[in-house]
């Protein structure tokens, strides 16, 4: 598939938190750069900041080819956006995290990127506000591709089931599965990207092992195949 103009947003969603997103979006990063398509990282909102080299936007900054510019809300409470938000005296509005993703696509050094990866705060349905939610942030970010995020672990079943119904009831539910090796491995650890399928919850998802970043390629290779995209 030819690249287009616009550069593709990969907005990368969770079930819940702590699931493997930062690392994902790493390794999606690294492997685009691998492959010669000009990549940037960014997560605009991000909690729990207290080691400026060490935050996730950090992490994804450093592992694409183009460098972006700081996000535009930070926080160091370890604790929902919007309660962070709320506790520094300020609000998350979706017009400034969407009008930042805006700015590092048109290249500050005059590059602009063909595959935009952005990372949100939490799970999918975690609160950026009273009223919204990461849904409605990467909703204001289509066109894009969803990847939602999942450990390989027990309960993975139930979350990746509830979040796509929650999903597809608000009229848009990611593009892919991804189970990450986010936990520690249990008996379940291996069998629930087959599981997920066989219960007819999901068509086809990922597995990736940070053990093994390679294994991130068949990903790149179906979100780059996407009609229309990259």
């Amino acid at each position: 598939m030819s690249l287009g103009r616009a550069p593709l947003r990969i907005v990368l969603v969770g079930t819940g938190t702590s699931v493997g997103k930062t690392w994902l979006g790493a390794a999606l990063l690294r492997e685009l750069s691998r492959r010669g398509v000009a990549c940037v990282g960014l997560k605009p909102i991000e909690s729990g900041v207290t080691d400026e080299a060490a935050t996730d936007a950090a992490i994804l900054g450093a592992a694409g080819s183009l460098r972006p510019g700081a996000p535009p809300f930070r926080f160091a409470p370890p604790i929902s956006p919007h309660l962070a938000a709320r506790q520094a005296g300020t609000s998350i509005p979706l017009d400034e995290p969407l009008r930042y993703v805006q700015s590092q696509e048109s290249g500050s050094d005059g590059t602009a990127p063909r595959v935009v990866v952005i990372e949100t705060a939490g799970g999918l349905f975690s609160p950026l506000s009273e009223t919204l939610v990461n849904w409605d942030l990467a909703r204001a970010l289509d066109p894009s591709l969803w990847v939602l995020v999942a450990p390989d672990a027990l309960g993975v079943l139930h979350d990746v089931t509830a979040t796509l119904e929650a999903a597809r009831a608000r009229g848009r539910a990611p593009d892919e599965i991804l189970l990450s090796a986010s936990r520690t491995p249990d008996a379940s650890t291996g069998t629930n990207a087959a599981e997920l399928e066989r219960l007819g919850v999901v068509r086809r998802s990922f597995t990736c092992a940070a053990s093994q970043p390679a294994s991130v390629a068949p990903l790149v290779d179906a979100l780059l195949s996407q009609p229309g995209e990259v």
